[in-house]
């Protein structure tokens, strides 16, 4: 989300606003002591270090995005049953769009 790597903003259907994603604006956004370019450089190039695939260090970021998305999912039950569906789109930036 630091915007360093724009091509994997637009793979990911993401934003580098934190607050558009419910799962990870719960707590502190912003550490002083913390550089998230640093943060993300060191975090890339330890998945190169590791031996991943680039597209396995794709499937990485897109597992990540993933579960941002998800958490903005809201569902509603269906009346007398004990399944769930979804209750609208309206937190998806991109209907309709799968990662």
């Amino acid at each position: 989300m630091t915007g360093h790597k724009p091509e994997l903003l637009e793979a990911l259907l993401i934003t580098t606003n934190p607050y558009d994603y419910h799962m990870i604006s719960q707590g502190e956004i912003t550490v002083k002591s913390i550089d998230d370019v640093e943060e993300f450089i060191a975090t890339d190039t330890a998945i190169d270090i590791l031996g991943f695939t680039a597209e396995e260090k794709l499937g990485i970021y897109k597992l990540t995005g993933a579960v941002m998305h998800h958490g903005n999912m809201k569902f509603k039950q269906k009346q007398r049953e004990e399944q769930a569906e979804p209750d609208g789109n309206e937190g998806n930036n991109r209907n309709n769009t799968t990662l």
